[in-house]
């Protein structure tokens, strides 16, 4: 039999659990009570994943894509031209022909590029009176344009390229020695070099620097040169099988190009770790290029 008195602290003890309001941690809950709920965890919101895109714009190739030794091609466009000036031959050091940039490109998104150096964004009733005075600028006009007889023909001087939509596409007029015998031809081919030679100036002048993550780099085999530096550290080395080769190149290696080569334009001789001299000239690429 038991005694009362042993039965009180047996007693006390259950007391003692219910007003915890359950068993200890690991314990096993009294016959007839039930254990607090756990707190549930609110479930997170699902972070959007960022919108896919099939390709990288113009101006901002692939950062972090591999950038490979072959040439870039196909690369995207923001418009199409509209209105282009450019000079083709005459007499230009080696390498720096390869990387002449047109005088002016205009795009069809008013977009418009000056020696791809700087650009300025025209409005659209700009961009349409451009190309409607060009078009009757350069109406009826041949694909190559002859000079009038007599007109004395400048050798080693570049000709002018004169471009247009037409609806159907870009054309282009060929003028040999434009700019040194203007008289030599109609006027509606210098009043068109003239209308995009003012808009060119105006680019430089109020436009901001054109700079992308492409380049265009020429390299021509030499020799002889006492004052070739040594060869940058990071610059890639271009293929050079023949006297001049020009490649395209894009991402980390463009960037390296623009960073450790003078600014485009110039042309300097350079010393590879073989001992082979090439000099090297370099432009920014064109959107459409």
């Amino acid at each position: 039999m038991t005694s009362r008195w042993s039965a009180v602290p047996v007693l006390a003890l259950v007391l003692a659990l219910a007003a915890c309001g359950g068993a200890g941690a690991g314990e096993t809950p009294l016959s007839g009570s039930s254990p607090a709920p756990a707190p549930v965890a609110e479930p997170e919101p699902p972070t959007p994943e960022p919108p896919t895109t099939d390709a990288p714009t113009a101006d901002e190739p692939a950062e972090d894509a591999p950038v490979s030794d072959a040439p870039v091609s196909d690369a995207p466009a923001p418009g199409r031209p509209v209105a282009t000036w450019s000079r083709q031959g005459g007499y230009l050091a080696p390498g720096l022909r390869a990387v002449r940039p047109p005088a002016l490109v205009v795009y069809a998104d008013g977009r418009a590029i000056a020696e791809a150096a700087h650009e300025l964004r025209l409005p659209p009733a700009e961009v349409e009176a451009l190309v409607k005075a060009l078009r009757q600028d350069l109406s009826g006009q041949p694909a190559t344009v002859s000079p009038r007889p007599g007109t004395p023909t400048v050798y080693d001087a570049p000709a002018t390229v004169l471009g247009v939509d037409t609806g159907n596409g870009l054309r282009e007029v060929y003028v040999p020695h434009l700019d040194q015998t203007p008289e030599g031809y109609d006027a509606a081919l210098t009043s068109a070099r003239d209308r995009l030679s003012h808009l060119a100036d105006r680019v430089a002048a109020g436009g901001r620097p054109y700079a992308v993550a492409r380049v265009r780099l020429s390299a021509d085999r030499v020799g002889g040169y006492d004052t070739a530096k040594p060869w940058p550290r990071g610059l890639p080395v271009p293929p050079h099988e023949s006297s001049e080769n020009t490649r395209d190149y894009a991402g980390a290696k463009a960037r390296a190009i623009a960073r450790l080569l003078p600014a485009p334009g110039s042309r300097r001789v350079y010393r590879t770790s073989s001992g082979e001299e090439l000099a090297l000239a370099w432009r920014y690429l064109l959107p459409h290029e």
